[in-house]
């Protein structure tokens, strides 16, 4: 009976969001894909491009989310901070995977140097044994563009914060965006993981050969199954730290 007062108690004290404050949200989200970003990769968009497109009350709400204590919802990662996006980064270009007789294309991805340089020889090793390769499905991402998708999965997961942070971290809690352990997000040539599927991942060869191998490269899987960062298994989540 103390575990459910102790659930009720936490259920209770978790943040609710208003009708009007949904409302803002899809604005917010609304605003960001219909904005014209020009030549720059919207991975690497700042604070600034994001809050001024935004209403006084919308600012106000976008700071309080950021404002969210995550531990209180069962995330126990690191805080990494909130830093400049690094001028180190590599464009990833031209990445496409099949599935089926359907051929998709990845957006631009960015991945610093040194991390880039590693994937290489990751991959190339793994061509080599398995005849396969993985893709960079997403890389670094700005705090900025970490609020946005965190703003995307708020409004997937019904404005679930405690689902919304075990799948996607709040700015400065992402390894995404902190590239002495930068975040590389893989996908096979045949599309997998896919949204509706994303721990299919975890049956590929390509995921057994990593397991195996990447720790030689110097990159290393976040988070595995029942982690003691409070984060769903990531199988495609790789982090690069030299």
């Amino acid at each position: 009976m103390k575990n459910i007062k102790l659930r009720e108690d936490m259920n209770r004290n978790e943040r609710k969001f208003s009708v009007t404050e949904k409302v803002l949200i899809a604005s917010m989200i609304q605003k960001i894909k219909s904005a014209d970003h020009g030549k720059r990769i919207i991975a690497q968009i700042t604070f600034q491009d994001v809050f001024r497109l935004f209403t006084r009350e919308e600012k106000i709400l976008a700071q309080n989310i950021m404002r969210i204590k995550p531990k209180q919802y069962g995330f126990r990662g690191c805080y990494y901070g909130i830093t400049p996006v690094p001028r180190n980064l590599i464009i990833v270009r031209y990445q496409r995977y099949r599935i089926g007789k359907k051929i998709y294309a990845i957006p631009p991805q960015l991945v610093p140097r040194n991390a880039y340089r590693a994937y290489r020889k990751l991959i190339a090793a793994m061509k080599r044994d398995i005849k396969k390769t993985v893709l960079i499905e997403s890389g670094y991402r700005s705090p900025a563009y970490q609020f946005i998708i965190f703003l995307l999965y708020l409004k997937q997961y019904q404005w679930n914060i405690r689902k919304t942070c075990r799948r996607v971290a709040l700015p400065g809690y992402s390894e995404h965006g902190y590239p002495k352990k930068q975040a590389l997000d893989f996908v096979t040539t045949d599309g997998i993981p896919s949204e509706s599927n994303p721990f299919a991942f975890s049956e590929t060869s390509e995921y057994t050969w990593l397991r195996a191998y990447a720790s030689k490269f110097s990159f290393s899987l976040s988070y595995p199954p029942h982690n003691k960062w409070g984060v769903m298994f990531e199988p495609w989540h790789w982090s690069f730290k030299k």
